[in-house]
């Protein structure tokens, strides 16, 4: 075992090739194949002085590519170690790096057990045509990240989720809703995008809303539906079809 110590900021920044002793934090993310060449390739070039972060457990806090390819090429690994640090620190080191990607933070709470993130990963598998963000939808019945919002210091749905927050207040109603949206497949192509999604849950919150109708009208007129840009212009081209040939008409806007 090779052994030195630096000081900066009262850490000791040490190195080893003693590559057993690190393990991975229980719901971190699995290092990425891709990256991971990349970084190898890089290394072989020039190995440049990035410390890995870990707790006093010797669990990577941060750096679990960089480890991985030191380790490939039995380079010396250079850490730091910080007690007390868990999987929040990991998150909050990582909520502004674009590969912290959301599929991971379900991934991260499923290892950790926590059962609304259990529930929506069952759900993703029974439902594989919608992505992450339309099955959050749908799981928490919000038809907007304000109206998921739990506490208004956590910034909303987004940061709600990433916290370990993901609340599902009725699982039965959102397989019934994806049902739903599922039934729109055969009369248009973007039935699982985000906004198509989000004007729909406003609709089933309406009470004057009847969905065997609705599909009875689509049927009608299975060209009727086209791509909109946003929740409120597809709520308005869905309301013209649903009062399509009806007397009296409804606002299912509002």
């Amino acid at each position: 075992m090779t052994n030195t110590a630096v000081s900066q900021k009262n850490y000791d920044i040490k190195s080893t090739t003693e590559y057993d002793r690190f393990t991975s934090l229980t719901g971190n993310r699995d290092p990425r194949s891709l990256h991971l060449r990349r970084l190898i390739e890089s290394f072989k070039k020039r190995y440049l002085f990035s410390p890995i972060i870990v707790n006093e457990l010797y669990e990577i806090i941060d750096g679990q590519h960089r480890f991985w390819a030191a380790k490939e090429l039995g380079l010396p690994v250079y850490y730091i170690v910080v007690q007390g640090y868990g999987l929040e620190e990991v998150q909050i080191l990582n909520s502004n790096s674009a590969d912290w990607r959301k599929l991971e933070y379900l991934k991260s709470y499923c290892d950790l057990g926590i059962k609304s993130y259990l529930w929506m990963q069952e759900f993703m598998v029974h439902y594989p045509d919608f992505g992450i963000s339309v099955s959050e939808q749908l799981l928490t019945n919000a038809v907007s990240g304000a109206n998921y919002m739990q506490n208004k210091n956590m910034g909303g749905r987004k940061k709600t989720f990433q916290e370990g927050g993901l609340l599902i207040k009725d699982l039965k109603l959102a397989y019934e809703n994806a049902d739903k949206v599922m039934m729109f497949k055969p009369y248009y192509d973007g039935y699982n995008r985000s906004s198509f999604v989000t004007a729909l849950i406003g609709f089933f919150k309406n009470e004057n809303y009847n969905h065997e109708e609705m599909i009875g009208k689509v049927a009608q007129q299975p060209s009727a539906i086209t791509h909109c840009a946003t929740a409120m212009q597809y709520k308005i081209l869905l309301e013209e079809i649903y009062n399509y040939k009806r007397r009296n008409k409804i606002n299912l806007r509002y």
